[in-house]
């Protein structure tokens, strides 16, 4: 009664009628700058955030000469910064200083990483670089 044959159209998985007439053509199209804004913060701070267990992680890769692959890397990179700053979080007297202090820490790992890449041109960080981001 509402809604003729022609124009809705039900999705075989979902079972739900979608009305092609009333949707915007450039729907599906359309660019949302703020999400992608936010998506790359969310992406940096991650990335910050892995800074230190990824130096740790791959120094012990190749310190102990160990043939991870990729998931195998990032995975580790995860753990032992989550572990890092759990320890920081709980060693302080509030956790909310641990937590500081380890994001300090953070950003320095990742800025000595960036520097020894960018800057001088060290070997170490560019395959460190290339490790983790194929």
């Amino acid at each position: 009664m509402g809604q003729s044959s022609a124009t809705a159209v039900v999705l075989p998985r979902a079972g739900l009628p979608v009305d092609f007439v009333s949707a915007p053509k450039h729907m599906g199209t359309r660019r949302h700058p703020v999400l992608e804004a936010m998506g790359i913060i969310v992406l940096f701070g991650a990335l910050v955030f892995v800074a230190p267990g990824a130096l740790i992680t791959f120094a012990f890769e190749h310190i102990l000469r160990l043939n991870l692959d990729v998931e195998q890397r990032w995975t580790w990179a995860i753990a032992v910064s989550a572990v890092a700053a759990c320890i920081m979080a709980l060693r302080s007297r509030r956790g909310s200083d641990g937590v500081g202090r380890y994001m300090i820490f953070a950003v320095l790992a990742s800025s000595v990483v960036l520097v020894a890449r960018f800057g001088m041109h060290a070997h170490w960080a560019a395959e460190m670089l290339r490790e983790y981001v194929p």
